[in-house]
């Protein structure tokens, strides 16, 4: 009796696995996958390289997860070649996460597979300037170690243009004080400095409405330069700034003060002012929003490139954005990270497919602050 009762079970047991459809979920079979691997990140149109800023992040490249139908861990390869179909390539990096950062070093590298160099003086085949060309990126997604599933992306064209040395030795810092100019006042205790790279001289800077004046040399009076010295010598001034009028004939700032962009273009002669915006805050961490856009909190200039606000946070992840509404625009943890910042321990790295900001402190509120200066974001 009991061989008859096992040998009913057997038989049971064989007809059921027999009559199982082989894609109703009980067997996986890894097969070449449909899905696609797909670089999302929108690219500058160009990407200004130098020796002195090889150690800087020039993009982060963001891509969908690829499913091979498997449950199967998947590598991701970046390549990089100057040949357009990939003839040869480069392997720039490997991750197991949907994002990876290409160094201005990496595009160095292509530059001088392609020729480019910093040099003024040198000019490709039709006498143009030596210092521009093409580098073409490509992922590739796969899983396994012998019989392996892979997948490539579509090519993406990244305009690099090496800068060239500059020989004018008169491109030296401005200097702006006057009352104006809130960070300094009439005085040479805190003047606000302007950078110059190829006759364009920029700076961000904190303007209450009153006079300023421009200046060559630090700290020298007689080096100002004024309202007429610009207006006299053909420049489109921005229509915030007028003559003040007054024993000098400086500048006058009539705008909404404010944090700005100011440039001075000695090359094209304008002079123009850009309101510089606050960064915004979205993610399940952030409580009054979540992944959602409607009630994103800002992070306002407190000074030049420090962004401040009181944020009520709660467990979970969040990303920094540079444009409202933008997803495009996102900085995550690695963003940070890759570029020297020191973190406050309640962050880490969320280890989801955008990398994003985890809090793992605390629920309450807290002061944020993301200071571009000093390179540090903080809680407080």
């Amino acid at each position: 009796m009991k061989n008859k009762v096992l040998l009913s079970l057997f038989m049971a047991m064989l007809i059921v696995f027999s009559a199982c459809d082989p894609d109703d979920g009980l067997v996986f079979t890894a097969s070449e996958s449909e899905a696609e691997v797909t670089i999302s990140t929108s690219l500058l149109a160009n990407y200004l390289i130098s020796q002195e800023t090889a150690d800087n992040v020039a993009e982060r490249l963001v891509w969908n997860p690829i499913d091979f139908g498997a449950p199967v861990n998947v590598t991701y390869e970046l390549y990089g070649s100057t040949d357009p179909q990939f003839g040869t390539e480069e392997l720039i990096g490997s991750t197991s996460e949907t994002n990876i950062a290409v160094l201005v070093d990496d595009l160095l590298g292509f530059a001088s597979e392609l020729g480019l160099d910093n040099d003024p003086a040198t000019t490709d085949g039709n006498g143009a300037p030596n210092n521009e060309g093409q580098v073409f990126l490509r992922l590739r997604a796969f899983a396994g170690t012998t019989d392996v599933l892979e997948e490539y992306s579509d090519g993406i064209r990244m305009n690099i243009t090496v800068i060239e040395r500059s020989d004018d030795a008169g491109c030296a810092s401005w200097w702006v004080v006057g009352e104006a100019a809130a960070d300094a006042g009439w005085a040479w205790d805190t003047p606000v400095e302007f950078t110059c790279d190829n006759n364009v001289y920029s700076a961000r800077i904190n303007l209450v409405q009153g006079a300023f004046r421009f200046f060559t040399t630090e700290g020298d009076w007689g080096s100002g330069q004024n309202f007429p010295f610009f207006s006299d010598d053909g420049y489109t001034i921005d229509a915030n700034f007028e003559n003040a009028g007054d024993g000098d004939s400086n500048f006058r700032f009539t705008g909404t003060p404010g944090i700005y962009d100011l440039v001075i273009d000695a090359v094209n002669k304008t002079i123009t002012l850009t309101v510089s915006g606050p960064y915004y805050l979205v993610g399940e961490a952030i409580a009054v929003t979540g992944w959602d856009w409607a009630n994103r909190p800002e992070l306002t200039q407190t000074a030049p490139y420090v962004y401040s606000a009181d944020i009520e946070f709660v467990a979970g992840a969040f990303r920094i954005f540079t444009a409202d509404g933008d997803w495009g625009s996102g900085r995550n943890f690695p963003y940070y990270e890759d570029e020297g910042y020191t973190i406050d321990g309640d962050f880490e790295n969320a280890g989801d497919g955008d990398s994003n900001f985890r809090f793992i402190g605390t629920p309450g509120t807290y002061t944020l602050t993301v200071n571009e200066v000093d390179q540090t974001i903080t809680l407080n």
